[in-house]
């Protein structure tokens, strides 16, 4: 919802939402822009992407997996007032909430190309071992829609009170005073995360450790800040001039920090041809090591924060940026002689 404030008679107006056709706005170009959007608007510390939909193929948009491994389907197309988008979703259902762990694993090494098992990632992503049995044991269906379509709501309400877990995901748009359009769109999220709107220039930078120990190391050789493959890599494009990077080694803590160059690079990951820009990165000025690391804890202790390291990056407010560089300055100090 999007009110209008009067600040002097401190009144609120809602203002009216708008179908996508109002503005000639193809449907297809505005599904790529989510598509482009995903470290934003998919929750990375709560749910495994273990494929996107390819063409011409009868598969959902987004396939992904929680830590207890149910199954994620995602129908993001854009269609307004058309109950295809939640029969669609349900068709999916039909085909891939068979899946047993064999066939779910050959999905995920097709998407993922790194060569890791789906159970390998999930392990590393959630820090537990489900077995094979516990994947894709349960499926919830997750569906955009329009704020203004009521007939796809209502059947979503339908399959809800049939005990069918469907989740609602919904956009709204707004005509703007030029001519052009805003769209709003909460994050998708499994739980809620109460930190995911602070943007105060602090970013805690996952060195992906847990996926490949070579991703660590080159980040702390080169002095840099660097994301891997779609949509994980575009995180790297949240960083600005200046912002403060704190790189977070899994099991271990914060090994070391610096400031974002501001200049987004992008090359092919582990330097192989197939892989090109697959890695995004950005220099680190002012780079320097943390010893002893500060750990998860220690983090959760100075911020009053209970923030969750599973994600490739997230963000800090200021007031927790500043208690952490005051607690780094503070050990420093009592460890000088």
């Amino acid at each position: 919802m999007l009110l209008r404030v009067d600040v002097k008679s401190r009144s609120a107006i809602r203002v009216t939402g708008e179908q996508l056709k109002v503005f000639g706005l193809d449907e297809r170009g505005l599904q790529d822009v989510l598509f482009r959007s995903l470290d934003r608007l998919l929750p990375d510390e709560e749910l495994l992407l273990i494929a996107q939909s390819r063409r011409w193929q009868e598969e959902p948009d987004l396939l992904a997996l929680d830590e207890h491994g149910r199954l994620y389907i995602f129908e993001i197309k854009v269609w307004e007032s058309r109950s295809e988008n939640l029969l669609q979703a349900l068709r999916y259902g039909q085909i891939f909430g068979s899946y047993d762990y064999a066939s779910l694993d050959q999905l995920f090494r097709r998407f993922d190309e790194t060569g890791r098992s789906v159970s390998d990632a999930h392990r590393a992503k959630f820090g537990i071992q489900l077995n094979e049995a516990d994947f894709n044991h349960h499926q919830v269906f997750v569906v955009l829609t329009n704020g203004l379509d009521f007939k796809t709501r209502q059947a979503i309400q339908y399959w809800r009170r049939a005990k069918l877990e469907v989740e609602p995901w919904v956009y709204r748009v707004y005509a703007d005073s030029d001519g052009t359009f805003l769209f709003e769109i909460a994050r998708f999220s499994v739980e809620d995360n109460p930190y995911e709107d602070a943007r105060a220039g602090f970013y805690v930078l996952n060195t992906n450790f847990g996926n490949d120990p070579a991703d660590h190391e080159d980040m702390l050789r080169t002095k840099k800040a660097a994301a891997y493959f779609s949509p994980w890599k575009r995180k790297i494009e949240q960083l600005s001039k200046g912002d403060t990077v704190f790189l977070y080694q899994s099991g271990v803590g914060i090994v070391a920090m610096g400031k974002a160059s501001g200049k987004l690079r992008k090359t092919a990951y582990h330097g192989e041809d197939k892989h090109a820009d697959e890695e995004y990165y950005m220099t680190l000025d002012r780079f320097r090591m943390v010893n002893p690391p500060v750990s998860a804890a220690e983090i959760k202790e100075v911020t009053s924060a209970n923030y969750s390291f599973r994600g490739t990056m997230f963000s800090m407010d200021a007031e927790s940026g500043d208690a952490l560089i005051k607690f780094l300055q503070g050990r420093e100090q009592s460890a000088q002689p």
